[in-house]
């Protein structure tokens, strides 16, 4: 086989690999590259029905390239910002085009039940975490081999606060370093991972959360999604809500708050973002509405019941729902169901069970900042 060669690309694969064909017909992946261009590929792995290649050469460039504000794109292999060298329209467009490639390739969904995109409110700048890593004295991400450290001098989607601390643990030991930054508590180098930050949501207010727990990275794009899932379920007329997977329980207190003699439960397996949960619930003075436990999704749902008249949340890990939660959820017999997801093939799976189990009827509202998905689905079987 040649080293290199001279493709078309067509497409852009989930997570940002431009897709093209090679002489032979197999499917050749090429970071770096866009749809509508023309490029020399060198060859870097060899597999029986597909390969993957390195730009060597762009002989016809895509109109809607651009040249990549970050240095560590193209001198470092950074995974983070694999659409950083085309425009964010055209990042939308075709994150857009790889969900409904999903749904579509499953039956799952046709394009008219999927919602256009909302896009973040700034491409760069938004970031209020960033988790580093050490390496024989090198402090940043790491590459594409998921092995080595690059040496990070700054992350454009990082909030300035955050980039102005990374000078300062340039020669701190350790192997993962948080930092965190929040309107109140300012940027910081987590030290102290017990310790409560507080971080605002436009339009909800202030929630409590452990300095190393989980909060949507981009809080512009966080409220749009909380203020979405409250209108679902204002819609849905239900009085009770289920959150699995609840983390510090921004979901069930928002729509508490908004949805007069709302019922919440709370399911969520760390501890501390349950004590994180409940002292949310007292400073929003609804303690008596929103009750959180810590545990098992799928065991502590059988206590639920009943669930006719509920609607249920889940906002799973990357990694979504095991299987035999999602069992529980469907012998739960809830009235609708919404899904949150940040990874479109781990949804696709699951929704795939759900419909093999009883059936699917579903509409989709998708919302995406730069480099994270975040899709909605709202559920009636």
């Amino acid at each position: 086989m040649k080293n290199s060669e001279v493709i078309s690309i067509t497409s852009l694969a989930y997570g940002g690999d431009a897709v093209g064909r090679l002489s032979d017909n197999r499917i050749c992946f090429v970071p770096g590259a866009l749809p509508q261009e023309q490029v020399e590929v060198e060859i870097v792995q060899d597999k029986k029905r597909f390969v993957r290649g390195k730009v060597r050469k762009i002989l016809f460039p895509a109109p809607e390239r651009i040249t990549p504000e970050c240095p560590h794109f193209i001198n470092d292999d950074c995974p983070g910002c694999a659409y950083i060298h085309t425009t964010y329209e055209n990042e939308l467009h075709w994150k857009q085009q790889q969900l409904k490639d999903f749904l579509q390739r499953n039956n799952l969904l046709d394009s008219s039940q999927i919602h256009p995109p909302y896009a973040s409110k700034n491409r760069f700048g938004m970031r209020n975490k960033l988790t580093l890593h050490c390496q024989n004295g090198v402090t940043g991400y790491f590459g594409k081999d998921n092995r080595t450290v690059f040496k990070l001098e700054k992350c454009l989607l990082a909030q300035d606060g955050l980039n102005k601390l990374i000078p300062a643990i340039k020669n701190r030991s350790g192997q993962r370093i948080i930092l965190r930054q929040t309107e109140q508590d300012g940027a910081i180098i987590v030290d102290d991972a017990e310790k409560m930050l507080t971080e605002t949501l436009p339009g909800f207010g202030n929630f409590q959360v452990s300095a190393d727990g989980f909060f949507q990275t981009n809080t512009f794009v966080a409220a749009e999604m909380v203020r979405l899932v409250v209108e679902y379920i204002r819609n849905s007329g239900h009085k009770k809500l289920v959150e699995l997977y609840c983390g510090t329980g921004i979901f069930s207190i928002c729509a508490a708050e908004n949805i007069p003699g709302l019922q919440c439960i709370g399911i969520e397996i760390s501890e501390k973002a349950i004590a994180a949960a409940g002292i949310n619930a007292q400073n929003h003075q609804l303690f008596d509405r929103c009750r959180f436990f810590a545990g098992d999704a799928g065991k502590l749902l059988k206590k639920c019941s009943p669930m006719d008249d509920a609607v249920l949340l889940l906002d799973p890990p990357r990694s979504g729902v095991q299987k035999s939660t999602l069992l529980q959820i469907i012998d739960s017999a809830a009235a609708e169901i919404i899904y949150i997801s940040c990874a479109p093939d781990t949804l696709t799976r699951d929704l795939k069970i759900f419909k093999q189990a009883n059936g699917l009827k579903c509409s989709c509202k998708q919302n995406t900042n730069n480099y994270n998905y975040n899709y909605e689905y709202h559920e009636n079987y």
